[in-house]
């Protein structure tokens, strides 16, 4: 919506200006001087009587700050200049309701910066009233170490290893890439490949095409998080790092 207009005023007749005007036969305009130039707002108002002036062969438009009426000759001059002063008191009304449009579309939109406002004040002091949360620790491990410890104590590990981020570096034991049961991950072993126990790696789908790539026997690097241990010492979220 736009800005507010202001009402117009009359101020009189320009009674040193006549002029001959082509709109009708045998027609003429004169100017009435206003209080100022209208607002794009008024003269849209003043635009709607247009076609019924015109088919009266009567026309009254804005020339910066002043009206100018056409009238034809023999028509009542006063007459003319007094339906100008009714219009502008009628669109002056259409004004001030538009005004009260205008009024109440911003109180509405400063309610709403008010309540944005308050909400981003709640969330700062939340968010300074944060503790800091430690990032998890990143424990650098070869899958042969990794998985003697477990064979040497499965509870000790388990409480070393827990909400830990493992950076693995293993021997490719087993790919598993089967997209309609959305099951992606591979098993490290160490170089002999004779372990008992694998660790195995769970990947995003989003890998699979990457995975596919992997072959048996090869060393690679994954990193990704700690995920317990039952058969097998399961990583979740992993990515390969080389």
């Amino acid at each position: 919506m736009d800005r507010k207009a202001k009402p117009i005023e009359i101020i009189g007749a320009d009674t040193d200006t006549l002029e001959r005007d082509g709109a009708f036969p045998d027609a003429y305009a004169f100017y009435i001087r206003l209080s100022e130039e209208p607002s794009s707002i008024w003269q849209r108002y003043l635009a709607e009587w247009r076609n019924a002036l015109y088919a009266m062969q009567r026309e009254i438009t804005v020339a910066g700050d002043k009206l100018r009426l056409v009238f034809v000759y023999g028509d009542d001059i006063q007459n003319c200049a007094n339906y100008a002063a009714q219009l502008v008191e009628l669109i002056n009304k259409r004004v001030e309701e538009y005004n009260k449009q205008v009024e109440l579309q911003e109180k509405r939109e400063m309610s709403e910066q008010e309540i944005a406002r308050n909400k981003e004040e709640e969330l700062r002091r939340k968010l300074g009233r944060l503790e800091p949360v430690p990032m998890p620790a990143i424990v650098e491990v070869t899958a042969e170490e990794l998985l003697s410890t477990y064979e040497a104590d499965v509870e000790t590990a388990d409480a070393k290893f827990r909400n830990k981020i493992l950076k693995i570096q293993g021997v490719v034991d087993r790919i598993e890439v089967k997209d309609t049961l959305d099951i992606y991950y591979i098993t490290l072993t160490n170089a002999e490949r004779n372990l008992l126990q694998a660790v195995r790696c769970v990947f995003d789908k989003k890998h699979g095409a990457e995975l596919n790539q992997l072959t048996t026997g090869q060393t690679v690097i994954v990193q990704g998080k700690y995920d317990g241990s039952i058969v097998d010492i399961r990583m979740a979220n992993c990515v390969l790092i080389h």
